[in-house]
């Protein structure tokens, strides 16, 4: 099997940073990594495992370019992704 796809939604808050830090110590297998949060965060860059990810809009793409799905962001916003992520 191939190394999954994930998306972290919330990545630079303080859950989602815990999810970048337990992919780093854990060496969780991925192919890629999408990091989404809100739009005051959109552009910053994160490290994760040497690598600069660029921190984007989730979008309904995002969602369906990705095989796991981690929502480390506040109720609302969970509430909304949550249905686009399980479709």
């Amino acid at each position: 099997m191939n190394s999954p796809k994930i998306a972290i939604v919330g990545a630079t808050g303080a859950v989602g940073r815990v999810f970048l830090q337990l992919i780093e110590e854990r060496a969780f297998p991925t192919s890629a990594i999408r990091l989404c949060a809100s739009e005051s965060s959109w552009g910053k860059k994160l490290s994760v495992n040497d690598t600069a990810l660029v921190v984007e809009e989730v979008t309904t793409k995002v969602l369906r370019d990705v095989d796991i799905v981690f929502i480390a962001a506040g109720s609302e916003v969970s509430r909304r992704i949550a249905p686009i992520a399980i479709d």
